[in-house]
């Protein structure tokens, strides 16, 4: 029992001596012990016992078998050096994050490309241009949408790109593969819809406030992000404008509001729990903000006690779809719109005109040069 190699050490222990229970009376165990090693042991079983008879027939005494071997042999793990090999993309996928940190991308845009960028590293063995156009294809087995996909494919193509301008890859896995932008239209809610969710609003201090939170929502346009981030010292009364602090891009802009939501902002601040220049507009009671999942929650129950259909209610972004699709219907221009929107491109714009399509037909029918000539 003792022929281990020069990293074992071994003792003789009975087994109460272990903390070890069990029926009958069991043999003394060898217990085998190995030199720790850097990475930790690995207890292995063994035992040694005295042989028993075995009773056959009316022989007493039969031949004798040997019991097997048991005892506990604690074998050094394999060493540190044999991990896993890691992928061959991660070390570049924190550099480029860290790329884009310093860069000055907000949290948000690095958030979706940790987001799937990870799930390329994890889908992905070796990395190739077959590779990668088999992870497109099974975003679209996963069902996502139009946008998702179109999301995957930007991250991917920024980072494809960063790897063959800092020498990390020889060329663009992504070359010669293209995903056109989603053509959806907007989800915009109905002026019934909207005047329905705004008499839904309780009068209590929350029903105060999420009735502004909703006015101020169609009135401006604002992201929920922008909207959530505003201080009191934001409003400005002079012009009723609500001071947008480092937006979407980490751009500034100043967004407006009409007299009917600024006389339901004054009436909030005079309720506001914390109205301090410093603290933040919208807040609960206690004078915390509200955080993104609160606001859709606000939306979603109001939606319901106004009795909206489920794929009706509404959603933060639905109202920012309300006003500029109501802006186009008064008449203003698409460059305004994208401005007030702090929208970067101005094709990012133009799919609200396709939502006016009913205005135009109106327009063009008031308007029409042939109809003018009056030829009948």
């Amino acid at each position: 029992m003792n022929n281990f190699p020069d990293q074992y050490f071994t003792t003789r222990a009975p087994i109460p001596a272990l903390g070890i229970r069990g029926p009958g009376v069991l043999p003394d165990v060898v217990v085998v012990f190995a030199r720790m090693s850097p990475a930790g042991p690995v207890a292995q079983w063994k035992e040694q016992g005295t042989p028993k008879p075995l009773v056959g027939g009316s022989i007493p005494s039969g031949p004798a078998t040997p019991h097997p071997e048991r005892g506990f042999a604690i074998l050094p793990c394999p060493e540190l050096d044999q991990k896993a090999p890691a992928h061959p993309l991660q070390e570049a996928v924190e550099a480029f994050l860290l790329t884009k940190q310093v860069a000055g991308c907000t949290s948000t845009t690095l958030k979706a490309y940790r987001c799937w960028l990870d799930q390329l590293v994890t889908f992905t063995g070796e990395p190739s241009a077959l590779t990668v156009r088999a992870f497109f294809a099974r975003l679209q087995e996963r069902g996502l949408s139009p946008s998702r996909q179109h999301q995957a494919y930007r991250t991917l193509k920024t980072f494809f790109r960063w790897c063959v301008a800092t020498g990390v890859l020889r060329e663009d896995l992504l070359r010669g593969l293209t995903m056109r932008t989603p053509k959806t239209l907007p989800d915009v809610p109905t002026d019934d819809e909207l005047r329905l969710v705004l008499l839904a609003c309780p009068d209590t201090l929350e029903g105060l406030r999420n009735r502004v939170v909703l006015l101020v929502l169609a009135d401006s346009g604002l992201r929920a992000s922008e909207l959530l981030h505003l201080l009191v010292e934001d409003w400005r009364a002079s012009d009723r404008g609500l001071f947008v602090r480092a937006g979407k891009g980490r751009k500034d802009r100043v967004a407006f509001i009409g007299p009917t939501t600024t006389r339901a902002l004054k009436i909030w601040l005079a309720h506001h729990p914390q109205p301090t220049p410093e603290a933040f507009l919208f807040t609960d009671r206690q004078g915390w903000p509200l955080k993104y999942r609160h606001l859709v929650q606000i939306l979603h129950r109001l939606s319901v006690k106004a009795g909206l259909p489920t794929h009706r209610r509404l959603h933060p972004h639905a109202l920012r779809h309300f006003a500029a699709t109501s802006w186009l219907r008064g008449g203003v221009g698409l460059d305004e719109v994208r401005r007030l929107l702090g929208h970067e491109s101005l094709s990012t714009t133009l799919r609200y005109s396709s939502l006016v399509s009913a205005d135009l037909r109106r327009a063009h029918k008031g308007a029409s040069a042939i109809e003018r000539l009056r030829l009948e």
